[in-house]
């Protein structure tokens, strides 16, 4: 099936019956086509749930584009909503596993969709926030890759999964608001780099693909937002409980010089004093604040906070 035709809106012979939709697929890529879905599915974006639809065509190939460069043997859809990415994502040959915690758009997808794309689209009702992606993994191949536009209010969390939860996936190309991506994509040492920032480079590199202007949505955000993509990387030869400690404690008192927040870290018993003469002898300023660390010296101040 070509991608035009795929594209077609069909406003006529699709009707919903109870709670299951029949006939005819409509295309939610662009804004006619959204607003006939959200009228056949009787459903309005839900703001609690932070659902802004992508409306632009080009912008679903960006991203399904960049998906495939990551050569997956499978997809992990994080908050399909009625689907637009899913089309993309599936027109291109890819095994989708499509996570959604909104029961209308579960219902949506199953009946519309998945008739079409029976082999290679599964949805599974649930909250990305709470599964586990290891058991995703059982009876599939690997690599995987990670997309979806994450609403502001699962961002950080859902981040934090990628150094957190056990599993195996290989890269990630997700749209966040603007500025959370430029705080992502800030090196450590810069300005308005973060915690996550840091965290995030445990386990890949981080690069931007591109900007996405909040009138490319519907209902339109307040903010545009940004494509980035993860890479997987390895990881430093620290364990994470270590850099997570030091990072938590640096940027939950960013104000303060490394010697007195480290101070505060679970594990060595250094006061502010100790912790001045031990980061000197490392080559480290104590003086610094979080943000002005570079990577080299985050992963010696994870190597410290590890000894006993």
């Amino acid at each position: 099936m070509g991608r035009q035709t795929v594209r077609r809106v069909y406003s006529r012979q699709l009707t919903k019956v109870g709670a299951i939709f029949t006939a005819d697929f409509v295309d939610p890529r662009t804004l006619p086509g959204l607003h006939r879905v959200l009228e056949i599915a009787t459903a309005r974006p839900v703001k609690r749930l932070g659902q802004n639809f992508l409306v632009a065509p080009d912008q679903f190939d960006r991203i399904a584009d960049a998906v495939v460069k990551t050569q997956p043997q499978w997809v992990l859809e994080i908050g399909p909503g009625p689907g637009g990415l899913t089309c993309a994502l599936l027109e291109r040959g890819l095994q989708v596993l499509a996570v959604e915690i909104d029961p209308t758009w579960v219902n949506w997808l199953t009946s519309t969709l998945v008739p079409r794309y029976p082999t290679t689209l599964r949805i599974l009702q649930q909250d990305a926030l709470i599964m586990s992606w290891k058991t995703l993994e059982v009876g599939r191949d690997r690599p995987w890759t990670v997309c979806g536009n994450l609403p502001y209010y699962i961002t950080s969390p859902l981040m934090a999964k990628f150094f957190e939860d056990a599993s195996s996936w290989n890269a990630a190309v997700l749209m966040v608001q603007k500025e959370v991506a430029a705080r992502l994509l800030a090196d450590p040492g810069q300005r308005n780099t973060s915690a996550l920032s840091v965290l995030l480079r445990y386990v890949a590199t981080i690069r931007g693909l591109g900007e996405v202007s909040r009138h490319q949505f519907y209902p339109s955000p307040e903010v545009d937002s940004f494509v980035i993509q993860l890479t997987r990387s390895p990881s430093p030869a620290i364990p994470l409980e270590h850099l997570r400690g030091v990072v938590q404690a640096a940027f939950r008192h960013r104000r303060k010089m490394i010697r007195q927040s480290l101070a505060q870290v679970s594990g060595p018993a250094w006061n502010s004093h100790e912790w001045a003469r031990i980061l000197t002898e490392e080559g480290i300023d104590p003086s610094k604040r979080a943000e002005a660390l570079s990577w080299s010296e985050w992963i010696k101040l994870a190597r410290l906070a590890g000894k006993k």
